[in-house]
């Protein structure tokens, strides 16, 4: 490591990002990539949202650039660990030089203060050696026997003999422990950072390491997500009412849920402002009716039915239509449920409302004694594979292998279905779910990363914040329909263009390793007939020469109705036919030009497996758009 690298950043006007140094085998990170990080966390915020930050904000920016090295590297430290007290004894950086003058110095500076813990929680985190070693101190009468008594048999010992008292002031003497203050107000740059609770500090490490490479998209202050303060107050003011719902013991069991702190709860999120209508703003709004469906649904299964509706109707996101059909249904109300459900139907807002619409339809017919509709199965053929269990398989069998060397039944059908006759080569290979998002993901790449006002708030993002809202289709529909239009006329050249240029970098849909699962070997050919490392491979090749753009253009259509939904459920296999021998010329790698190729799918079941709604669908889809899709139904030979 350089010497430029040892030394400790400061300030955080001008934050620099230290590069990774590569190892032989990975990547090391330099010993203060966390502060590094948090530098960089807060000169971002003051970018994008400089101008509505409050005092206390503010303060904080002023405040940490103030703290010695030291001290700053401790309290990013603190951030880090799973609180919420801390104490000097547990704390242990070899980078941190005086830890006492640290703490000292955030004392000062009010980041953190001295508090006693929950009796509980001192209780729970204090090792059963610290506990021994506390009532020998307090106790010399104690039993010689003492040290042999478990964690929980020492806590009731204390109790018993009057002791626990004296062993929590040992535990916990004065100024001993401490926790971060009010001002330490890291976790509202969190939020206005990366703008969603799922992403923390941690994201950098994992680009730091090279395990994600992102695109290099817009961030710019005229796309951020919140443009008042009062917005910026609603991030917070929901982003704790969701926390409160998850460490609160509000999200687990219903038998488990204090009923009072729970209406607590609902009464806090009815005095939530109305984001729609007041602030307008898509982000709060759609963290609002999450945190309505949430809370509805706990009341429907705590039995308070005509609650749940209510709460219910705050939102039309989905599936509120379908909870309220389920409460009606419970309530006897089932001719109020039956016309939701026929609305649902009409127009669905996804694809599985729809499919969840039918089911319900089905059942509420039946209780009122009215003739059932026909069930929709799809169109699809389905076939019977008996296959020989593979070495490991037998061995696994007998109890003598891992079942990760077992072969899955996708593996063995693929290799059975594999078969070269003649001039005619059928090459089945296991894709799943990959290609064909991998294909959508590089046919709109540029559209998904598009500038879009809120789409992007942190440079670590692998899809914009609105990639499976409603809200995609409308915001992109213009370029989104020209580039449907330029499939659909035959030009696909924009998903091999997109694959070259933008080759390892992380996208929700693009799915990497798989285009280097198939080699031209595979085909027959020598592996001395290299290739270019940069020509596109063979996958790739083969399913843009199977699949027309007109094809591909209906596919992606339909994706784009429900892209949560649709991106799941694809056949296991794809097996490419090949009607014609390969042609190379020279050292040029072999072409597939003069090669008719098509595809059909498979989905593979084992014993005891039974398709998936989005299964059936796609199968009955495929059939209907002019490619086989079939169902194989394998069993095992003894």
């Amino acid at each position: 490591m350089t010497q430029r690298e040892n030394e400790k950043p400061v300030g955080v006007k001008k934050p620099v990002r230290i590069s990774v140094e590569a190892s032989s085998t990975a990547k090391v990170l330099p010993t203060y990539y966390y502060l590094s990080n948090f530098q960089l966390m807060l000169e971002g915020v003051a970018r994008r949202y400089g101008d509505l930050l409050d005092e206390v904000e503010l303060g904080f920016i002023d405040t940490f650039s103030a703290l010695t090295p030291d001290a700053q590297c401790l309290l990013v430290r603190l951030i880090s660990r799973k609180g919420p007290w801390f104490c000097e004894a547990q704390l242990n950086y070899s980078e941190i030089e005086a830890i006492p003058e640290a703490i000292s110095d955030l004392c000062d500076h009010s980041l953190i203060c001295y508090e006693q813990p929950d009796e509980s929680w001192l209780l729970h985190k204090s090792t059963k050696a610290e506990l021994s070693q506390a009532l020998v101190e307090i106790s010399r009468a104690l039993d010689k026997d003492i040290k042999r008594l478990k964690k929980s048999e020492l806590i009731q010992y204390a109790q018993d003999a009057g002791l626990l008292a004296h062993l929590l002031g040992r535990l916990a003497p004065a100024q001993h422990w401490f926790r971060l203050s009010p001002q330490a107000v890291y976790r509202r740059f969190e939020l206005l950072y990366f703008e969603r609770m799922s992403q923390s500090l941690s994201q950098f490490i994992l680009a730091d390491l090279g395990i994600h490479n992102f695109e290099a998209y817009s961030t710019s202050i005229a796309s951020r997500s919140f443009n008042t303060r009062g917005e910026i107050e609603g991030l917070y003011s929901l982003s704790s009412r969701y926390q409160e719902f998850e460490e609160g013991g509000l999200s687990g069991k219903p038998s488990e849920i204090d009923i009072k702190n729970f209406d607590l709860f609902c009464q806090r999120l009815t005095e939530l402002p109305g984001f729609t209508k007041e602030a307008g703003n898509e982000k709060l709004n759609r963290m609002t009716q999450g945190l309505w469906l949430m809370a509805a649904r706990q009341l429907e299964r705590l039995g308070h039915f005509e609650r749940a509706l209510a709460l219910y109707a705050n939102t039309e996101k989905p599936p509120s239509q379908e909870r309220q059909a389920r409460c009606l249904n419970k309530l006897g109300r089932d001719d109020e449920a039956l016309g939701l459900v026929e609305l649902m139907l009409a127009s669905p807002m996804e694809e599985s409302e729809r499919l969840v619409a039918r089911r319900l339809q089905k059942s509420l017919h039946r209780r009122l004694g009215r003739g059932a509709p026909k069930p929709w199965q799809g169109e699809f053929d389905t076939f019977k594979l008996e296959c020989q269990r593979s070495a490991a398989d037998e061995s696994l069998k007998n109890g003598g292998a891992n079942a990760e060397d077992a072969e899955r039944v996708e593996q063995c059908a693929a290799r059975h279905l594999s078969t070269m006759q003649g001039e005619h080569l059928r090459l089945c290979v296991e894709v799943e779910n990959r290609l064909f998002c991998s294909l959508f993901g590089l046919a709109f790449w540029d559209i998904i990363f598009a500038d879009v006002s809120g789409a992007f708030a942190n440079p670590y993002q692998s899809r914009p914040s609105d990639m499976y809202q409603s809200e995609f289709y409308p915001r992109r529909k213009i370029a989104i329909e020209e580039r449907l239009a330029a499939l659909a006329s035959g030009d696909t050249q924009m998903i091999m263009d997109h694959f070259h240029q933008k080759r390892g970098i992380t996208n929700d849909w693009v799915h990497w390793p798989l285009f280097e699962d198939l080699s031209f070997d595979d085909l027959g050919f020598e592996s001395a007939q290299s290739r270019d490392k940069d020509q596109s491979p063979l996958l790739l090749q083969l399913a843009l020469t199977a699949f027309s753009g007109a094809f591909l253009a209906d596919l992606f259509r339909q994706m784009l109705f429900d892209l949560r939904y649709y991106r799941a459920g694809f056949p296991d296999l794809i097996c490419f036919h090949l009607a014609n021998e390969h042609q190379a010329t020279g050292d040029r790698a072999p072409s597939l030009a003069y090669n008719i190729v098509t595809a059909e799918l498979i989905e593979v079941k084992g014993p005891g497996d039974a398709l998936r709604d989005n299964q059936t669908i796609w199968l009955d889809w495929f059939n209907r758009n002019g490619v086989k899709a079939s169902v194989c139904y394998l069993s095992w030979l003894d």
